[in-house]
């Protein structure tokens, strides 16, 4: 199969998943914009995806394009049937500013190109980050070729550099679109990272747009776009770039949720909140502490919404980790030391967290420094938005992160300067999205909701975009 047939079947193992994710949303997702539907599809899709490729091994068939096509034909025809005469997704209808025009083509067109240059950089070679060949791509290659998922990728203590413990959406991608492909095709593979940009990109500026302004949408997804840490080659093959993408859709559905205008924010809280812990260790913290967020901020106002939320998001991250125990049983996490927090090491806390903390605000702290100041002046200079609740939430999770590598089993310093940029800007298209809700109209407290905005939603069939 030539290079340029080899992308066009993944996309189209990626086209077919975001079909089925089409089918199982759209009664939950008629008040967002077409842009914001795509995104949430694709999410949808590839947990689909993921879970026919399991059922397929389960039951003893190798997996191929034909079943999986099948087999996802099947979960859209019952999802069809089951929202049989609910209202069609026609795409939220978004306020013109004529004033703001041309600057949102501009940044529209800065967004265009900084994803066609991550394009170019993804595939002009196949994947080969350390990452990629010791942890995601092995795993799933893998399962590609066996057919199934090996014990021995638990058990094997030949395979403990291979991050038993780390979730498997990632591996179980690239696995099933390996297998619409017939091949294991490293190049043609990843395809699957600009489309999760893209998603990203597209999730960001539809939700903006919809809830503050088109101006704001704009301007945080030429911001995001332009995070090249995060989009870079090395990243394709990696967790990082999807994982942003689970971020940004965890963070609008929470933000919609505060507005409490319709239930349907409770199904896009629940699908967010296992497409993070499907992705990265991490996303289950950042789930934790967007419920624990949600549930501070409308315990007051609506006390029943708070804990909806919370139950939406913890339950299902909850069930994915009690399901990975069941495949894998207990996984020792190679990277921590947790006997640091017995009585007897308290002592060597401090220190160590210290130095982390250096590490962290001096050397890395001393490269970002424009980009942390120009945040500063920014958020000074402008009123608040309606993400404000969740700047709490990113620098919990930035101390979070400070734990983590002060209990490091290699050298904290070492761990800080290998991870500590990739997995800030898996951060930073969510932390845009929250930076430039600021932008456009500011939101306003009424009895205790966040009200956007002014929008003038769609009919119940009516199309727009």
């Amino acid at each position: 199969m030539s290079l340029l047939a080899a992308f066009g079947v993944v996309l189209a193992g990626l086209g077919a998943a975001t079909g089925v994710g089409w089918f199982l949303t759209r009664a939950w997702s008629v008040a967002l914009t077409r842009r914001e539907q795509f995104a949430w599809a694709l999410a949808v899709g590839l947990l689909i995806q993921a879970a026919c490729l399991l059922v397929l091994i389960v039951v003893g068939f190798r997996p191929s394009a034909f079943r999986l096509l099948l087999s996802e034909a099947v979960v859209a025809g019952l999802a069809a049937r089951g929202l049989r005469g609910k209202p069609s997704a026609g795409g939220a209808r978004v306020r013109s500013d004529r004033r703001a025009t041309a600057v949102v083509v501009i940044l529209a067109f800065v967004t265009g190109m900084a994803w066609l240059v991550f394009v170019v950089g993804a595939i002009s070679d196949s994947m080969w980050s350390t990452d990629y060949l010791a942890f995601w791509g092995y795993k799933g290659k893998v399962v590609f070729l066996t057919g199934e998922v090996p014990r021995r990728l638990f058990q094997d203590p030949a395979l403990y550099f291979a991050h038993r413990e780390y979730p498997l959406l990632v591996p179980l991608s690239l696995a099933a679109l390996a297998s619409w492909l017939g091949e294991w095709n490293d190049q043609a593979l990843a395809v699957f990272f600009p489309v999760c940009a893209l998603a990203t990109l597209l999730a960001i500026s539809g939700f903006l747009a919809r809830r503050v302004s088109r101006l704001s949408g704009a301007a945080a997804a030429a911001l995001a776009s332009l995070c090249f840490f995060l989009y870079r080659p090395v990243n394709a093959g990696t967790a990082e770039v999807p994982f942003a993408l689970s971020l940004v859709l965890l963070v609008s559905a929470a933000l919609d949720h505060t507005r409490r205008d319709d239930d349907s924010s409770v199904w896009r809280l629940a699908v967010a909140s296992i497409f993070c812990a499907m992705l990265k260790q991490e996303g289950t913290l950042f789930v934790v502490l967007v419920a624990g967020a949600l549930w501070l901020r409308l315990r007051r106002g609506n006390a029943r919404a708070g804990r909806l939320a919370a139950a939406a998001l913890l339950l299902p991250a909850s069930t994915h980790w009690v399901a990975l125990y069941l495949l894998r049983g207990n996984q020792t996490r190679r990277d921590f030391d947790f006997t640091i927090f017995e009585p007897a090491r308290w002592p060597e806390l401090p220190p160590i967290f210290a130095s982390v903390a250096g590490r962290m605000l001096g050397t890395e702290g001393r490269q970002a420094l424009a980009a942390i100041l120009a945040i500063a002046v920014y958020l000074v200079v402008t009123r608040p938005g309606i993400g404000d609740l969740l700047f709490k939430v990113f620098a919990v999770q930035m101390f979070f992160y400070a734990v983590a590598f002060t209990v490091s089993s290699f050298d904290p310093m070492y761990a800080i300067d290998g991870a500590f940029r990739r997995i800030t800007m898996s951060l930073f298209p969510a932390f845009s999205l929250v930076l430039c809700a600021r932008l456009g109209v500011p939101a306003r407290e009424s009895g205790g909701a966040l009200v956007s905005p002014p929008v003038e939603r769609a009919g119940r069939n009516s199309g727009g975009g």
